[in-house]
């Protein structure tokens, strides 16, 4: 025996549209753009050696070298800090729920049993 195909109830027209899942960079551009420009600035920091890679100028015995280093970690720390605070903000929003699909006192969400 085969079972009948299973077709989707017509829906009423009055209904609004359930909401559609969006994509929480595509919803939030402006941050996400910031967030890329943050990370990527931490990481070209020490990869383009060119920035720090000299010896002068010097305050003591220590180089330039070091003190980058000693500026730079910190200042990175703070930089991805931001860059976290920001990517939380990105959460995608919550669906609402119609109270159509289950009730108050079902055990799994959407009412299946």
């Amino acid at each position: 025996m085969t079972e009948p195909t299973a077709t989707p109830a017509p829906r009423d027209p009055l209904d609004p549209a359930p909401p559609k899942p969006q994509n929480p960079v595509l919803a939030h551009p402006v941050t996400s753009a910031a967030i890329g420009v943050l990370v990527a600035a931490a990481i070209l920091g020490t990869a383009i050696v060119p920035i720090y890679a000299r010896i002068t100028p010097k305050v003591g015995a220590f180089p330039f070298f070091y003190f980058y280093l000693l500026i730079y970690m910190p200042a990175t720390a703070v930089v991805l800090w931001i860059a976290m605070m920001l990517q939380r903000r990105l959460k995608p929003p919550q669906p609402v729920s119609t109270g159509a699909a289950g009730t108050a006192g079902d055990p799994v969400p959407g009412g299946a049993r």
